[in-house]
C-alpha cells in the first residue's frame, strides 16, 4: 500500500469515525452556523444532515441553553477559546428535549477563528436522576400550585435574576473603565476591549430579559407618557445607526408637525431595533427606508428594507418570544428584539405589523390619537 493509498484510507476512516460515533458533531462558523453535522445528532434530533446545515447552533436549544449560551457559554468562548462539560438540553425537530454535555472548541488560524467544533454526549440517565431528584423535591409544594402560577413563578425570577445582574455588571464595566485609562500593552488593550463588549452585549441582554419578563407578567412595559416632538427623536435614532453603519443609506421622510402623546424612549428602543433588523437583514447594497406621518386618525411609522423575503411560516410567528427575523447567522441574540418592540407598540395602545415579498419587507407601527 502506497502513501496516497494510505493517506485515503485514514480518510475514509475519519470519515466513518464522524458519521458513526456515539456522539454528536457539528463544526459551525465563528458566528455560529452549522457547516456540517454528523449522522448521528441528526438521528437523535429527527433532521436530515442537509436540513441541519445553515441552521444556526443555538436553533438546536431549549429557550434556557439559547439564554445561558448568550450570556455565558458565548463569552467564555471568545475569552478563552473553549468550553467543557455543560449540562444542555436540545431540541428535536419535534419538539422533544434531549439532555446533553456539550464541548466546545474553536479552531484559529493566524488568530482568526476558522470554525468552532461542537461535541454533544447523550446525557438522559444522569438528566432521569437529576429530573428524579427534583421531582421528590417538588411534591411537597406542587400540590396547591397551578400551572399558571408556576409559569408566573418562573418569571418573577428571570425578572429578579435581571435586576440582580445589574449590580456585579455595573462594577465590571466600572472597573474596566478605570483599567483602560492605565497604560497597557497591546494584548491588554485587546482583552480590556473584549471585555467592554461582553459587558455591554449582556447588559442589553439583559435590559431584554427584563423586558421579557415585564411583558408575560401581565403588567406590560411601563410607559412614561407625554406629548413630544417625535422628528428628533427619530433623527437621533437614525444617526446612531449611521455612525456605526457609514457604508450602508438609511432614507428618511418624516412628515411631522405636532407633538405625540408617547414614551419617546420607548419609541426610540423601538425604532432603533427595526432598523437594526432593517441592516442586518436586508441586501447589504440596498436602502433601509424610515418614514412616519401623522393625521387626525394617528401616528404611522415605517421601517422597510430590500433583500431577501422572510418566509411565510416564520412572519406568523416573528413577534413571539425567541423567534428569530430569519435563520441567518449575524443574528446572535436572544430573538427578544421584535416580541419587545410588539410590546412596545401594544402598551401605547397601537399595534406593530409585518410584511415581506420580493419588493422590500416593512414593519409598520400604528398609533391612535390622542383624545
Amino acid at each position: 500500500m502506497n502513501s496516497q493509498q494510505v493517506d485515503k484510507s485514514l480518510v475514509d476512516d475519519f470519515e466513518d469515525f464522524f458519521e458513526q460515533s456515539l456522539n454528536g458533531y457539528v463544526i459551525a462558523s465563528p458566528k455560529g452556523v452549522i457547516l456540517r453535522a454528523n449522522a448521528r445528532i441528526g438521528t437523535w434530533l429527527g433532521y436530515a444532515a442537509d436540513e441541519l446545515t445553515s441552521m444556526n447552533v443555538t436553533d438546536l436549544l431549549s429557550i434556557g441553553g439559547k439564554i445561558f449560551f448568550e450570556t455565558h457559554l458565548r463569552p467564555l468562548l471568545h475569552m478563552q477559546g473553549m468550553f467543557d462539560e455543560v449540562a444542555l438540553e436540545l431540541i428535536g425537530k419535534d419538539g422533544k428535549r434531549l439532555p446533553v454535555i456539550a464541548n466546545a472548541m474553536e479552531r484559529k488560524n493566524e488568530g482568526s477563528v476558522v470554525f468552532v467544533r461542537f461535541t454533544f454526549f447523550r446525557a438522559v440517565d444522569r438528566r432521569k436522576y437529576e429530573q428524579n431528584l427534583r421531582e421528590e423535591r417538588a411534591q411537597a409544594v406542587e400540590g396547591l400550585r397551578s400551572e399558571q402560577e408556576v409559569s408566573a413563578l418562573r418569571e418573577q425570577f428571570i425578572a429578579v435574576l435581571g435586576h440582580d445582574l445589574r449590580n456585579p455588571l455595573a462594577s465590571i464595566d466600572a472597573g474596566i473603565r478605570l483599567l483602560a485609562k492605565t497604560p497597557l500593552d497591546e494584548r491588554a488593550v485587546a482583552i480590556v476591549d473584549l471585555i467592554r463588549s461582553s459587558t455591554a452585549r449582556m447588559a442589553a441582554l439583559i435590559d431584554d430579559i427584563l423586558d421579557f419578563a415585564r411583558g408575560r407578567l401581565g403588567g406590560g412595559i411601563s410607559l412614561d407618557l407625554h406629548p413630544v416632538l417625535l422628528k428628533p427623536v427619530l433623527l437621533h435614532a437614525v444617526e446612531e445607526l449611521r455612525i456605526s453603519n457609514p457604508q450602508r443609506q438609511i432614507k428618511t421622510q418624516l412628515d411631522l408637525s405636532a407633538p405625540v402623546l408617547c414614551d419617546p424612549g420607548r419609541l426610540s428602543q423601538l425604532v432603533s431595533n427595526l432598523l437594526a433588523n432593517a441592516l442586518t437583514h436586508g441586501a447589504h447594497d440596498g436602502l433601509v427606508r424610515l418614514s412616519a406621518t401623522q393625521d387626525a386618525s394617528g401616528f404611522e411609522l415605517i421601517v422597510a428594507n430590500t433583500g431577501r423575503p422572510i418566509q411565510p411560516s416564520v412572519l406568523q410567528n416573528l413577534f413571539q418570544p425567541f423567534k428569530r427575523e430569519d435563520e441567518r447567522a449575524s443574528q446572535q441574540g436572544l430573538g427578544l428584539g421584535l416580541y419587545i418592540c410588539s410590546q412596545i407598540a401594544q402598551a401605547h395602545g397601537g399595534t406593530l405589523s409585518a410584511s415581506s415579498d420580493e419588493t422590500e419587507t416593512r414593519f409598520t407601527l400604528k398609533l391612535p390619537a390622542a383624545h
